[in-house]
C-alpha cells in the first residue's frame, strides 16, 4: 500500500518541485516556449496539479 502511496503522490510532487528548480535556475537558457510559460500566471496549472494530487491520494485512502 505504501508503494502505491509514493507512486501515486511522491512522484508527481517530485516532477513539479524539479520542474519549478528547472525553471527558475536555468530560465534565461530554456527554449523560447519555455521560457513563455515560466512568464506566466500559473493559478490553474497549480489548481489541477493540486486536484491530482488530492483525488489520487483520496482514492489510495478508499481503497485501504
Amino acid at each position: 500500500m505504501l508503494r502505491e502511496l509514493v507512486l501515486a503522490i511522491g512522484l508527481p510532487v517530485v516532477l513539479l518541485l524539479l520542474a519549478v528548480l528547472a525553471l527558475e535556475r536555468w530560465a534565461d537558457r530554456m527554449p523560447r516556449w519555455l521560457q513563455r510559460l515560466s512568464q506566466r500566471s500559473s493559478l490553474l496549472w497549480n489548481t489541477g496539479v493540486g486536484l491530482i494530487i488530492g483525488l489520487s491520494l483520496l482514492r489510495w485512502l478508499l481503497q485501504r
